[in-house]
């Protein structure tokens, strides 16, 4: 039975090797779209742009492997029912289950490699590629008026700015005119025939240079007057909070970007607050009741409502906080474990369909697993919303999956005695 578990798993190297590069590859398509818009309309480098592509590779891999089973595993039994080996070996004397398991093994080992991926690898390279995209937005302050040409920005403070043209690339801004509404003072509007712009600090203010320019004001002296002048070049420093963000090498990470270890880590602290802040709620709530009904319509009784109200809104963002945590933890574990289920779905398909070539397996594989990602997508969003434990959203398309494997697994590979065609009593 050694050479029949090697020979099967011969079988599927290829096949998965296939799977695994046309699905990379049209994963990576969509990335690479995206990326080129962004190198033609928003003056990114190529050089940039491949190191983010290299950083968004880890989460494309940890969806293709997966699929890249279960086209390996239809192909693999398509190819072995069609030439009638599945037959020959069940003749033989070998059982589904012999067959079965050293395709299941191979699945448990690569679930297990891609559970160390996800905790080791995929969170370290989101945060790189976070870290790299808030550096090109500093680095690249216009690029953040590049949709905005030719509209008037309201939202910088006591400024209003319009530019007519962006170069990205060159972090070069033309045809500029800005309105600063003189905060008490005189109204002052500028223009400019180009400029730069530079984000500092945490991004929350910006410094922008103009150049060869005008700038008109109200004479004070007289009131229907206006005082022109010009200028080469003028720096102005402009707040706008909304801007701000983590610089370069921020230590914060996003649950996407944590380990399981620093996801259990801040459930856990998040439940100690929440046990606190329910400690609180309680208090607030006893103490309301035992209020008298003229104290507590007046305004000792309002501060009290007013903190009470306070307190489960943010008990309520605690919870929905520690369920994201839990789904993300949950499915750190759940997709690589796709790999065991598509194994049980795969390999009866693959006998039943009984053709050769990709593009069918293909098919089905995207077929099966889209099927699968809408599943995990509404029960992650059921989940984060409270509605569903983390647990279970997670979970059920795996169990609803195995379940249906399982029983096509049981009708095809059911143990009862098979004889090659031509003979007595054979199948044919």
């Amino acid at each position: 039975m050694y050479l029949l578990s090697r020979y099967v798993l011969k079988e599927h190297l290829l096949p998965f090797l296939l799977g695994l590069g046309l699905l990379l590859f049209v994963l990576l398509m969509d990335v690479v779209l995206q990326m080129l818009d962004q190198i033609l309309s928003k003056g990114l480098d190529w050089s940039e742009a491949a190191e983010l592509l290299v950083y968004n590779l880890a989460w494309i891999i940890a969806l293709a492997v997966p699929m890249a089973v279960l086209v390996a595993v239809l192909m693999a039994f398509a190819r072995l029912a069609s030439d009638q080996e599945v037959l020959a070996a069940r003749a033989g004397g070998a059982s589904g289950l012999q067959l079965l398991g050293p395709v299941l093994i191979a699945a448990g080992i690569l679930t297990v490699a891609m559970v160390l991926f996800n905790d080791a690898v995929l969170p370290d390279w989101n945060h790189r590629a976070r870290n790299l995209t808030a550096s090109l937005k500093r680095r690249k302050a216009a690029l953040a008026l590049q949709d905005r040409q030719g509209l008037f920005i309201h939202d910088l403070g006591r400024y209003s700015l319009l530019v007519q043209r962006v170069d990205g690339g060159a972090n070069r801004i033309e045809g500029i005119t800005i309105h600063e509404s003189g905060d008490g003072g005189q109204p002052t509007t500028m223009h400019a025939a180009e400029g730069a712009l530079q984000l500092l600090g945490d991004g929350s203010y910006v410094r922008l240079e103009l150049r060869q320019g005008e700038f008109f004001q109200p004479d004070p002296q007289l009131a229907t007057a206006f005082v022109r002048g010009t200028f080469q070049r003028q720096v102005l420093h402009i707040q706008d909070p909304q801007r701000a963000y983590r610089p370069q090498g921020s230590t914060y990470r996003s649950d996407r970007e944590m380990g399981l270890a620093a996801m259990a880590a801040a459930v856990r602290e998040r439940e100690a607050e929440q046990r606190r802040g329910t400690g609180l709620i309680d208090s607030l709530t006893a103490v309301l009741q035992s209020l008298s009904p003229t104290t507590a319509a007046g305004e000792a009784g309002t501060r009290v409502r007013e903190r009470l109200e306070q307190e489960q809104r943010l008990s309520a963002q605690r919870d929905q906080r520690i369920d994201e945590l839990r789904v993300e933890i949950h499915k750190k574990f759940s997709i690589p474990c796709a790999c065991v289920v598509f194994v049980l779905v795969g390999a009866p398909l693959g006998v039943s369909v009984r053709r050769r070539g990709a593009a069918v397996s293909v098919a089905i594989s995207l077929g099966f697993f889209w099927v699968y990602w809408m599943f995990l997508i509404g029960g992650e969003e059921l989940a984060d919303r409270g509605l569903v434990p983390p647990a279970a959203a997670m979970w059920a398309p795996n169990v609803l999956f195995a379940a249906v494997g399982l029983v096509l697994v049981r009708a095809v590979f059911a143990d009862r005695r098979w004889h090659l065609p031509g003979r007595p009593g054979g199948r044919r």
